[in-house]
């Protein structure tokens, strides 16, 4: 017994050290947190390749045998392939970042900077083979054991009898080498300028080009491996580009001009190996007059490879020189109010409209060529891979000027015929249609009256689907002044014999020909509030496979409980639990030809680490961890919350806690908010630099509490509704747990979330500091802003979407200054950080200064970061603006809400010359 009662003890002391070793994150451990990511399965399921990366630093490319475990691992490889035939794995390798960080301090030319090499690894030997020099490298998708590489071959430059290097320049080659690495078999080619494997066998084309002068010799080679034999099937003075080669390698297509010109005229070669024949542009039924071939668009083939797709455009030839001087030409552009689309979104699509190239086909069979997209309709759609009977083309044109403020993305859609090119409208002013596998018929869900309707596609005639069946097809939480979105569809069954529609919970049968009567697949969704989705695992498929159990996730909406269940799509049934609990679980990922499939498993205090199974769920075993060290921090816990708002409506938040906290002491807290996030109750935070916002875990391992309400809004009031929400959240949380300090409470939000922690400011003392990243601080002036970024107006989003207006500026001024922080700036007694960077293509970043200069003339103690040239969040490889900005907000709570020492750029900001050589932390 005194043995026992002194092991207890022990283990109490332990458990005590144990707990008292653990230490806080801190920004400097973001370096160190990995990520798994590019998981792939080998097609036969017998490996599992992904690549395991550190935060700022050299990663590796690890692989894993499933079924012994044994494992591999690749110091910085990463952008993997794994072979058709599941023989080897090829990869890129990139130098030591203490390589690069050299090469780029000296502010090396490109050509000197440190280059990838070519990683393969041999899964049956475990060999591992590295080139170096790589410039690029493809392999078949399906294919045998091949693939090709090129890199460049750099000559150096000669020397003369003296030693001095003589006056001709190095010379550098590129090298393509088509290998084998298991029989290691190899070929080399010179000059090769791009090359191509069709998609299902080991057959590679390449294109070969020569210069000379001025002038230019193109070559065509073919090489089959199975044969290793290779022909040159076409030769000629000129350029070629866009090769395409089918699945099977039998056919092939490209371009070819023999201009010298700039600008070129292209021909289109098609046919196979031994016979290549030009396909004349008057062949081409519907061409209009003066269209040719471009190389702007993409040239491939349909799956069964009966079809060419290739892109046609107006053919404009070279354009006479300007000979004028800058200080004589005007520069300008032209507003007009009949504009379609503003000046600054036709200046963001100019790249695309340039070089638009409109849809055409040819057809194998038939000999025949039909151009299928026009100026009319100019959007093609190639649906079942090129194989069907029909595309579809969409045309906005007639929408495109009221979408500035109406915030519909509606089109007119046309069913256009592949082999006749000939159009006919299906439906006008929808925003999307779904096509069945076997073409037989379309959906489409109507905006105007909230119901489904079917075309036959052979008569055209439509008939309505769920007219009568008393449910809501369309987003039933949707709070803006707006249409809501339908749920969607699932997908067909064979033979387009029904299609599967979602309402918010369930899963609904429909026949196509309205014979037989709807039925709800998931019997218990709105009954139990679980969401059941189709989970697709096969890529490839045309069609939900009904004749065995089809695989769905399903969410409870109360306890954000996640899972997988088989469901009968020929029953009405309630579906079989697979697995379910308090995690989250991605989409499983099934190997092409067996029944080995990966997910991941996520919750708060878990990473999401990677488990395999097979496709009957049976004893899944988790295969990575990637972050075995958390055990050494403090981490925290996260609880689901609820409390009723100032309308009396039931809410849900999270409320994540420190480690172990002391309900006798008092802990901060910030609230982070945007619009309804409780339903992310089981994600993993990992470690990481913010872009914008708070990491949660972050906060948490440093004493914090920290609370994430759900707000849902009122037409007009975007900023009451916001405090409603906010504040009784707060204050129910400061009641159900006394912990929180109320005199140390913080606001952090980003964009709409920035918008309403600067307007809350505005009416509440109670925070005793706020952070804003990227607020809309004056909805009078942004009302008529531009989105940067895209170009397009903003009024669209304080009519219709986000912002909850309802109504124009002129329609209800009193609604845009009274949702405005700007003019309650002389109210505000909250301290405010902001982040407004100067290259913000979506609130400009006037909105932050704005706001900025009116609290600056109040003598209010405001602080704007600003990014330079950085977009609305921080880029995610911007790893040293992200650290910093993640050090300066904590730095910023830590001192109003822990009283820790005020950091330099507080006290007096940092002067612009200081700013390469002073953080002023």
């Amino acid at each position: 017994m005194k043995f026992k009662m002194y092991l207890l003890v022990s283990l109490f002391f332990v458990a005590i050290a144990s707990f008292a070793q653990k230490k806080s994150l801190n920004v400097d451990d973001f370096d160190n947190w990995k990520q798994i990511e590019k998981a792939q399965l080998s097609e036969n399921g017998a490996y599992l390749v992904y690549e395991y990366n550190p935060g700022n630093g050299d990663g590796m490319l690890v692989v894993v045998n499933v079924k012994t475990k044994a494992s591999d691992t690749i110091p910085r490889g990463y952008d993997a392939q794994i072979n058709g035939k599941s023989t080897f794995v090829s990869f890129k390798i990139k130098p030591e970042i203490a390589v690069r960080r050299k090469a780029e301090t000296k502010k090396l030319k490109k050509e000197k900077l440190p280059v990838d090499s070519l990683g393969i690894y041999v899964f049956k030997t475990r060999e591992i083979k590295k080139y170096p020099n790589l410039n690029s490298f493809s392999q078949p998708i399906e294919g045998g054991e091949w693939l090709a590489y090129k890199t460049i071959l750099k000559t150096v430059k000669s020397k003369d009898s003296t030693g001095a290097d003589k006056k001709s320049k190095a010379k550098s080659d590129t090298l393509v080498v088509v290998y084998n690495p298991i029989h290691k078999d190899s070929i080399a080619f010179l000059n090769i300028k791009s090359f191509s494997w069709s998609k299902k066998a080991d057959r590679l084309l390449l294109h070969s080009e020569k210069k000379k002068d001025s002038l230019i010799a193109s070559a065509l080679l073919y090489f089959d491996a199975t044969t290793k034999k290779t022909d040159t099937i076409f030769n000629s003075k000129g350029t070629i580009t866009k090769i395409a080669i089918e699945d099977k390698g039998e056919k092939l297509g490209f371009l070819f001009s023999s201009d010298t010109t700039k600008i070129k005229k292209y021909k289109l070669y098609k046919g196979t190996k031994s016979e290549l024949t030009e396909l004349k542009t008057n062949r081409i039924k519907n061409l209009p007059e003066n269209w040719n071939y471009s190389d702007k668009g993409n040239l491939f083939f349909s799956a069964n490879g009966k079809r060419l797709f290739f892109g046609n455009a107006l053919f404009e030839g070279e354009k006479l020189k300007d000979t004028l001087l800058n200080k004589e030409r005007a520069t300008l552009d032209i507003w007009a109010w009949t504009d379609k689309e503003l000046q600054p979104e036709q200046i963001v699509n100019s790249k695309k409209e340039k070089n638009r190239t409109y849809q055409a086909v040819y057809d194998f069979s038939s000999d025949k060529a039909v151009q299928l997209a026009s100026k009319i309709i100019p959007d093609v759609t190639v649906l079942n891979n090129g194989d069907g009977n029909f595309v579809l083309g969409a045309d906005d044109e007639s929408y495109k000027r009221a979408s500035s403020w109406n915030a519909l993305g509606i089109k007119d859609f046309y069913k256009i015929d592949l082999n006749t090119g000939e159009q006919s409208v299906m439906i006008k002013e929808q925003e999307q249609i779904w096509f069945g596998g076997s073409q037989k018929y379309a959906v489409y869900y109507n905006r105007k009256d909230s119901i489904y309707y079917t075309i036959n596609l052979k008569t055209n005639q439509q008939k309505p689907l769920t007219k009568g069946v008393n449910v809501a097809w369309y987003d039933e939480r949707n709070d803006q002044p707006n249409e809501p979105s339908p749920y969607g569809i699932a997908g067909w069954e064979e033979g387009d014999k029904s299609v599967y529609i979602y309402d918010r919970y369930d899963i609904w049968k429909f026949d196509t020909e309205s014979k037989i009567q709807p039925k709800r697949i998931t019997q218990n969704g709105r009954e139990t509030k679980k969401v059941y989705r189709y989970l697709q695992i096969d890529n490839e498929e045309k069609f939900i496979d009904t004749k065995k159990q089809v695989l769905l996730s399903v969410f409870e909406e109360n306890t954000k409980k996640v899972g997988y269940v088989y469901s009968d799509f020929n029953k009405e049934k309630t579906p079989t639990v697979i697995i379910e609990g308090d995690y989250f679980f991605t989409a499983p990922k099934k190997s092409k030809n067996s029944k080995t499939i990966f997910y991941t498993r996520q919750n708060y205090q878990q990473y999401p680490d990677i488990w395999v199974t097979t496709t009957d769920f049976e004893s899944p075993e988790q295969v990575t961890k990637a972050n075995p060290q958390q055990i050494n921090y403090k981490w925290g816990s996260v609880s689901l919350v609820e409390w009723k708002n100032n309308d009396a409506i039931s809410l849900q938040g999270l409320l994540y806690k420190p480690e172990n906290f002391d309900p006798n002491k008092k802990y901060p807290m910030v609230v982070y908010f945007y619009e309804l996030s409780s339903d992310t109750y089981h994600r993993h935070y990992a470690p990481q630099p913010s872009r914008s916002t708070i990491n949660r875990t972050l906060y948490a391992s440093n004493d914090y509490f920290v609370f994430v309400p759900d707000i849902i809004y009122k037409k007009g009031l975007p900023g009451e509704s916001a405090y409603n929400c906010i504040v009784s959240g707060v204050e129910n949380m400061i009641k159900q747990f006394p912990s929180i300090d109320a005199k140390h409470i913080a606001l952090q939000g980003q964009s709409w979330g920035g918008y309403q922690t600067a307007y809350l400011i505005t009416q509440t003392n109670m925070f005793a500091a706020a952070m804003a990243g990227a607020p809309v601080s004056n909805m009078t002036s942004a009302y008529g802003g531009i989105r940067w970024e895209t170009g397009i107006s903003r009024m669209f989003q304080y009519e219709h979407t986000q912002s909850r207006i309802g109504e124009t500026i002129w329609g209800n001024l009193d609604a845009y200054i009274k949702n405005s922080p700007l003019f309650y700036a002389d109210k505000v007694q909250t301290p405010l950080l902001m982040m407004h960077n100067d290259n913000d293509g979506a609130v400009p970043w006037y909105q932050g200064i704005e706001y900025f200069t009116a609290l600056r003339r109040l003598d209010k103690p405001v602080w704007m970061l600003n990014y330079n040239g950085e977009p609305h969040n921080l880029k995610a490889d911007s790893w040293g603006n992200r650290k910093d900005l993640s050090t300066r907000m904590k730095q910023f709570f830590d001192h109003y809400l822990k009283g820790e020492k005020t950091p330099e750029w507080m006290i007096k900001g940092r002067s612009n010359l200081e700013k390469e050589s002073n953080k002023a932390y």
